[in-house]
């Protein structure tokens, strides 16, 4: 059992670890993103996979946006409970679109939350459960 454990918690932290592609899903965003607000809007995305389902947090600025983000997914299975905390700068020329972290949980219950800030402030939030 605890192998179990530790093999999934493994495979969890290697999939958090990829550095997701940027151009990919810039011209997927609708136009109207959840949160969206004149200066930036975030979106997390779910994707089902083989394994499970894609977790994508994606950035959207209205404006230029030079600040930072935090993407936050607690997620619970069969396999057990699982915390990960993807952060970091955010600059964004006004118009542009980038997936700023994602992950890859098996079948499970998950919370995402994705924050996006600048020096004068939260921008935008928002919170995904499934």
């Amino acid at each position: 059992m605890m192998k179990r454990l530790t093999l999934a918690a493994l495979g969890l932290v290697a999939a958090c670890a990829a550095q997701p592609r940027n151009d990919v899903y810039a011209e997927l965003l609708p136009a109207t993103a959840p949160g969206f607000a004149d200066i930036a809007a975030c979106d997390i995305r779910e994707t089902p996979t083989p394994q499970g389902v894609r977790i994508e947090a994606v950035a959207q600025a209205g404006e230029a946006v030079h600040g930072d983000y935090e993407f936050v997914i607690s997620a619970r299975g069969a396999g057990g409970a699982s915390d990960v905390t993807q952060a970091g700068p955010l600059d964004l020329a006004a118009g542009e679109a980038a997936t700023v972290g994602s992950a890859e949980l098996p079948q499970g219950h998950y919370r995402a939350t994705l924050t996006l800030r600048d020096a004068a402030g939260e921008l935008c939030h928002l919170e995904r459960s499934a």
